[in-house]
């Protein structure tokens, strides 16, 4: 039997939050001012998770979609009218088992997702070097600001399933894109999927240049 945890969570719109992501939060609400108090005073831990629009009801007007990322508190500031801002790093994907809306804020039961292993292949060597590419050129359109990002990717190139996490967690800004990742459980799969919407990101950003426009997409 797979274990079980509870904890709070975020429901936040479009926003998908990936591990090996640091996802930076305004918290102001009453009921995530008392969940950030309470997790800062515990494990400093909250999951964050995207609203599944096509469950919304009138008993659940939150719905957190299946697959969410608990997070750890890694930077915070309290503000002096109560507010606060902080970093929240991504740990690891969790499967939805059923929320539990407890006062003041809702809680998630959830169980950690066990990954496959990922073969050491030339294939698989192939994807990471193809993704650690298209990462390079697309932030090398912000100059030395990025590098610190392409350290955080290099150092995870053992990890496959990982770089691909902090990658599109990073990079990629299609929600569409970032759910499909999060609920991608195969590393090997997952890696590529990243190396794809990337080369796809490039491609346009290409075609913007050519067409004189200095928009660049794929910076998270």
């Amino acid at each position: 039997m797979v274990p079980t945890v509870v904890i709070p969570v975020m429901t936040l719109g479009d926003c998908v939050f990936l591990p090996q992501q640091l996802l930076p939060l305004h918290i102001f609400e009453a009921r995530y001012r008392r969940m950030l108090k309470e997790a800062l005073e515990g494990n400093q831990m909250f999951a964050v998770s995207q609203l599944d629009a096509g469950l919304l009801s009138p008993e659940d007007d939150e719905p957190s979609c299946p697959f969410t990322c608990v997070g750890r508190i890694v930077g915070h500031v309290e503000h002096p009218d109560g507010t606060s801002h902080l970093m929240l790093e991504g740990l690891r994907r969790a499967k939805v088992l059923r929320k539990q809306r407890r006062t003041p804020y809702p809680r998630l039961e959830v169980a950690a997702v066990a990954e496959d292993d990922v073969p050491d292949t030339p294939a698989v060597m192939r994807e990471v070097a193809r993704l650690l590419a298209f990462s390079e050129k697309i932030t090398s359109l912000i100059g030395a600001d990025a590098e610190p990002l392409m350290a955080r990717f290099r150092g995870l190139t053992n990890r496959p399933g990982a770089l691909a996490d902090a990658v599109a967690g990073h990079l990629i800004t299609d929600s569409a894109a970032r759910r499909a990742i999060l609920e991608c459980l195969s590393p090997e799969r997952r890696i590529r999927r990243v190396a794809d919407e990337l080369a796809s990101i490039d491609a346009l950003n290409e075609i913007g240049r050519q067409g004189g426009d200095e928009t660049t997409r794929g910076l998270n």
